[in-house]
């Protein structure tokens, strides 16, 4: 995590933005990872990790992602085959 001197001893009072602009990625991720642990944000925000995937899965996985929440951009046939294709599950 980054680090932080004081010069006397007594409490500092950090602004998160200044915290959070001196993490590198990975200490980004470790904060996401608390957050989600200690349930203050869903793991959905994480998004999905395409490793765990197959490489067809993965393009699959990608292909989904892409059109989450872009409903409103679709044409009628392709809203319409897009529920047609789930209705069979």
């Amino acid at each position: 995590m980054p680090k932080f001197y004081q010069q006397e001893e007594f409490n500092v009072n950090i602004e998160v933005d200044e915290f959070l602009d001196r993490c590198n990625s990975s200490e980004i991720d470790e904060v996401i990872d608390y957050l989600i642990d200690t349930g203050n944000i869903d793991k959905k925000c994480r998004g999905v990790d395409y490793e765990v995937y197959n490489p067809s899965e993965s393009v699959y996985q990608e292909a989904l992602d892409k059109l989450n929440g872009k409903w409103n951009m679709l044409t009628k046939e392709e809203e319409e085959l897009i529920l047609k294709v789930a209705s069979r599950f």
